[in-house]
């Protein structure tokens, strides 16, 4: 029988009891290296997605959906709640991402939507979910990794349910793009083996690249002219991303790939070399980094912080950000 998403969730839950946005602004003054930026939420908080606008981050707790914000460059950086997004207690809250007005997009891979909110409305004394959080697409089972490509499209990965969808400009209805392309690791002591399209970037020629997860793969796409899916190739496959999760594209086509499993952020060649900027034990700063952003060649990763692989027997349990630059 093949693992549930709810079903590697709970697995991760319980270990842990027992233990595509380019950059678009100046680059960053921040010292080179990694390090922890800032912890989130409080206690039982954890955060997957992380997206960037206009220098800020943004992410959503799994604990109550409440949206944060984070300044990077604050002398003190701190997380400030700017929204909630109405999901239930616990709810798994997977990519996301902000779109070239500051509006937020978030998959919620159980219900199989996309939820919106306006920039506008994120930091509103009266935010209320029921009126400012809404449905922008639907049928995107186990809805994951999010990027958007030419001409306003959404593009979303399936995670567990081994697909890559697209959304029309606007919302509505996903569409299949591709299904079942990639293997399911034959390593069943990793509990993440099951998410073999998890993580989605474009190049600059609109090729769309996914992860897999447990096999450490990463396939490209060529997208026909009328929005289906043309040759498929292997760009890398390699030990060094094994738990690759998040995945951005900068803007001279290298792609940067957090490796949860290994505690490790990897970066990618056009020519498909690879080169690993860093590495952490179960002591940090990476503790299971799921998503990542840019900003001015600065990388910023969540950590989702279940104490498997790498960061197996972390003392640090918070949800928190870190910052690699190289």
């Amino acid at each position: 029988m093949k693992p549930s998403r709810r079903l590697v969730i709970a697995v991760a839950l319980s270990l842990a009891a027992c233990g595509g946005e380019r950059a678009k602004i100046a680059p960053a003054a921040v010292p080179s290296g990694a390090r922890l930026l800032v912890a989130v939420g409080g206690d039982s908080s954890q955060i997957e997605g992380l997206a960037t606008w206009q220098g800020a981050l943004y992410v959503a707790d799994w604990k109550d959906g409440t949206v944060y914000r984070v300044d990077p460059l604050a002398p003190v950086p701190a997380a400030q709640a700017v929204g909630r997004l109405g999901t239930r207690r616990g709810q798994a809250i997977l990519g996301v991402i902000a779109d070239g007005q500051g509006n937020l997009y978030a998959a919620i891979p159980d219900s199989g939507v996309i939820l919106r909110v306006p920039q506008a409305r994120l930091g509103a004394a009266d935010f209320d979910p029921a009126r400012d959080v809404s449905v922008y697409a639907t049928g995107v089972a186990g809805a994951n990794g999010l990027a958007f490509g030419s001409g306003g499209v959404l593009w979303v990965t399936g995670g567990d349910h081994h697909a890559l969808y697209t959304v029309p400009a606007g919302g509505g209805a996903a569409q299949v793009f591709a299904k079942d392309y990639s293997a399911v690791s034959t390593d069943t002591t990793m509990p993440v083996r099951v998410y073999t399209v998890n993580g989605v970037a474009l190049d600059k020629a609109g090729r769309v690249y996914t992860a897999n997860t447990g096999t450490g793969e990463i396939t490209r796409f060529v997208v026909k002219p009328d929005g289906t899916a043309g040759e498929k190739t292997v760009f890398a496959h390699d030990p060094l991303l094994i738990g690759a999760d998040g995945m951005v594209m900068d803007d001279q086509d290298r792609l940067w790939v957090s490796c949860n499993y290994r505690n490790a952020l990897v970066r990618i060649d056009p020519s498909g070399a690879l080169t690993e900027l860093s590495a952490s034990g179960p002591d940090g700063p990476l503790h299971f980094p799921a998503e990542l952003k840019l900003v001015g060649g600065v990388a910023y990763l969540s950590n989702l912080n279940f104490p498997i692989g790498a960061n197996s027997g972390t003392t640090d349990h918070r949800a928190s950000i870190a910052v690699v630059a190289p």
